[in-house]
């Protein structure tokens, strides 16, 4: 699967990678996440580990940051986690770059989807699309809706 969504934040390339990077707060923005917590010590960085629990249904795993490139580029991949009939594999990236005074911000998933899912992939894909513009256009909203970015 290979989904992407795009859109442009009013903030520095900075202040949005290092929000991004604490994935605890991907709850905020990407209501398919009951939480998400750091299981490494110490800031973000490649190799950071992070455990997480699906909203819906009884999914739970862990990802690792896989590539870690201040301001630019941040990935991620994880070992599949089991729901129900199927698993899905996490794996994704962020792309930053400059746009005007902001940061245009590119998300592109790409998770494997293990057993029954394979057949609902397509179906996946677009359930996908949709849960990434709204992820994003929360994201967008929190961001710019602050002067000072916490928590």
């Amino acid at each position: 699967m290979h989904v992407e969504a795009e859109t442009t934040v009013a903030r520095p390339r900075s202040e949005v990678f290092d929000y991004l990077a604490r994935a605890e707060r991907l709850p905020g923005y990407v209501t398919e996440f009951e939480w998400v917590r750091q299981e490494s010590d110490g800031e973000p960085a490649l190799g950071t580990r992070y455990s997480y629990k699906m909203a819906r249904g009884s999914a739970e795993g862990t990802f690792d940051w896989t590539e870690f490139e201040p301001h630019s580029k941040l990935a991620w991949h994880g070992p599949p986690a089991k729901a129900g009939p199927g698993s899905m594999e996490p794996s994704g990236w962020w792309e930053l770059t400059d746009s005007g005074g902001g940061t245009r911000l590119k998300l592109v998933m790409t998770p494997t989807p293990g057993g029954l899912f394979k057949l609902f992939a397509p179906f996946m894909s677009r359930g996908m699309k949709k849960g990434n513009a709204k992820a994003l256009g929360l994201l967008k909203q929190r961001l710019e809706g602050s002067s000072r970015l916490a928590g």
